[in-house]
């Protein structure tokens, strides 16, 4: 467990909220494009990006020297409502964004545990440190599909890969589309920054519960603990 606490940050609306997220991950790819000359930046899907996509867009950077990744991907074909790819591709990847590279999660093979050794080794360079991570949680604790009750939860977490296969089978929130692939406990926790966003008093109580909880009840409590002072929390009502 990290000695230092991660920084939790309340605005009064969600559009603060959103454009403070913004300007972070912003300026994290812009401190990694003048250490390094490029620059990584791995992002959730669900409802909540997608205004931060948008601003993201337009934001004046060197998006050529940028490398875009998923968190995490439904095993569901790119062109489908639930696809994270679908929503980045859409939101993110236009305008000046559009000159960014993308690692896509979703390939052609049948189940996700089939593709995650040809995953891992697009990611991996990329991953080992990513530059900036930009976390959802759900009101279950979930963060990436590290799912509480999954047979694959603990695998995921302490994989020595930066990516891995989950079977989410039988956890709710998981929902019609168990099969998913999605960074590791390594993958997302090395990151040299990384921000979680959450909305409403409901997800803020998951959020203050896990910080007391074990790591199978809620796996966001992985992060906080490993990631400390480099997790930044983002929350308005």
């Amino acid at each position: 467990m990290s000695g230092l606490a991660h920084e939790f940050m309340m605005f009064d609306s969600r559009d603060e909220a959103t454009r403070f997220v913004t300007q972070f991950i912003a300026g994290g790819l812009t401190k990694a494009l003048e250490l390094k000359g490029t620059a990584s930046l791995m992002v959730s899907g669900g409802s909540t990006p997608g205004p931060i996509f948008d601003a993201l867009a337009t934001t004046e950077l060197d998006w050529a020297r940028v490398m875009v990744g998923l968190v995490d991907e439904r095993w569901v074909n790119p062109e489908d409502d639930a696809s994270n790819e679908r929503l980045v591709r859409s939101r993110l990847l236009k305008a000046n964004a559009g000159a960014a590279g993308f690692l896509p999660m979703k390939t052609m093979d049948a189940m996700p545990q089939e593709a995650v050794a040809d995953r891992d080794k697009a990611y991996a360079p990329h991953c080992e440190p990513a530059d900036v991570v930009f976390l959802g949680m759900g009101e279950d604790g979930h963060t990436a599909s590290w799912f509480p009750g999954s047979k694959d939860l603990s695998a995921a977490l302490e994989s020595e890969n930066v990516v891995a296969a989950v079977d989410a089978t039988g956890c709710p929130v998981a929902g019609e589309n168990p099969q998913r692939i999605t960074l590791t406990g390594k993958g997302v926790t090395s990151a040299s920054s990384v921000i979680l966003l959450i909305f409403g008093e409901a997800k803020k109580a998951v959020f203050d519960t896990a910080i007391m909880s074990s790591v199978q009840e809620k796996p966001i409590k992985y992060a906080i603990d490993k990631l400390g002072p480099r997790l930044t929390v983002v929350w308005a009502a």
